[in-house]
């Protein structure tokens, strides 16, 4: 009885043993890949003059790409523009608001009627 317990025990503080030395060896590797994570983290000695040119340079590269990119209207461009007024004024007058000055149609009445 007393071996088995002795023999209990012992399996019980190696495996504490055992999961202390993989925990501490998970924990160095873990620090190793963080330090050589934080070396490609650390920036390079720029200047701010410098950070600053470099955005001017990324916001200009998007304003050509952006104008190369750009065409001239269409007709059907402009004959959508043309429709697009007249339909959304209905739907304004459909919701209650004048087109004309954008208040509501109840209101501007009520308004005339005091007056």
């Amino acid at each position: 009885m007393l071996l088995e317990i002795l023999l209990i025990a012992a399996c019980i503080v190696f495996l504490l043993l055992l999961s202390f030395a993989l925990h501490h060896q998970s924990s160095k590797a873990l620090f190793t890949h963080i330090e050589s994570i934080k070396t490609e983290i650390v920036p390079q000695k720029t200047s701010l003059l410098d950070e600053v040119d470099d955005f001017k340079e990324e916001i200009l590269d998007l304003v050509h790409e952006t104008i190369s990119k750009m065409q001239p209207p269409s007709a059907i461009d402009h004959l959508m523009g043309a429709l697009v007024h007249p339909i959304q004024a209905w739907a304004m007058r459909k919701a209650g608001i004048d087109p004309a000055t954008g208040g509501a149609i109840v209101e501007q009445i009520a308004e005339m009627a005091e007056d």
